[in-house]
Parts: C-alpha cells; sequence; structure tokens
C-alpha cells in the first residue's frame, strides 16, 4: 500500500469515527449557534475591526466576548459588550471598558458569563463609543446563541 493510499484510509477513517460520535452525541443537551461575526469601520483614525462573539462553556451557560483592533492614533473611546436575549431584549451581561492609549491588535474583552432560559436565544452586541466625538460605531452582534 502506497502512503498517499494509508494517508487517505487514515483519513477516512477518523472522518467515520468523528461523523459517528457527532451521530451519538446529546444534541438536546447542546448550545447550538455562537461564534464570531466581525465587522471594520472608519478611516485614517478612527480605523477599528472588532468581532463580536459567544459561545457556550457549559450547559445552559452563555459567554459573550470580543477581539478589538486599533489603529495608532485613534480618538478616545469607550468598549460595550451588551448580551440581549430574544423576544423582549432583556439585558443578560454587560461591560464597559476604556480603551487603551494606541494601537492594539485583537485585543480580548469579555462580558461576565450568564445563566440563560430554556429555548431562549441569546445575542452579543459591540459597540464602540468615540467618546471625544460623541459618536458610535453600529451595535453589531455576535450569532445567536440558543441555550438548552
Amino acid at each position: 500500500m502506497s502512503k498517499f493510499t494509508r494517508a487517505t484510509a487514515g483519513i477516512l477513517g477518523a472522518a467515520a469515527i468523528m461523523a459517528s460520535s457527532l451521530i451519538m452525541a446529546p444534541a438536546a443537551h447542546a448550545a447550538s449557534g455562537g461564534g464570531c461575526w466581525e465587522y471594520s469601520e472608519g478611516l485614517r483614525e478612527d480605523y477599528v475591526d472588532w468581532k463580536s462573539c459567544i459561545s457556550s462553556p457549559r450547559s445552559g451557560v452563555g459567554r459573550p466576548d470580543a477581539y478589538v483592533t486599533l489603529r495608532a492614533g485613534h480618538p478616545a473611546c469607550k468598549i460595550q459588550l451588551q448580551t440581549l436575549e430574544t423576544g423582549g431584549s432583556r439585558i443578560m451581561s454587560q461591560k464597559i471598558y476604556d480603551c487603551p492609549a494606541g494601537a492594539v491588535r485583537n485585543m480580548h474583552f469579555t462580558s461576565p458569563d450568564f445563566t440563560g432560559r430554556d429555548g431562549r436565544a441569546y445575542g452579543n452586541y459591540t459597540t464602540i463609543y468615540w467618546t471625544s466625538r460623541h459618536t458610535a460605531t453600529l451595535a453589531n452582534k455576535s450569532p445567536w446563541l440558543k441555550l438548552p
């Protein structure tokens, strides 16, 4: 058997094991959705890229976070993470940070974990407030996370 055939057989075998474990997994107890969506805004000094994210570290618990990149020379700002529940927009978690003074790349920000309600979906909205200009980015949302 050639190296290529053995490698292909190994990959296919691993894929079959992974597929069977997914079929056998208890889907009724797993969160669905979540992840990150990435956004960009601004030119010159207010250039910002950020990812608004949400995940589930364990059953019934949501974890909001964000990753922010700011260009050197950006204006004074604040970063707000706010997690809302569908059907009424109840605030589940919130945290506001002062922006760092200077350039940062993929700086990680977190908001407190929260306990969700069965069958509800949650979105983490991340907003950059340019405090010196009294303006803000749009409140960009993570993908929805549905907790069991």
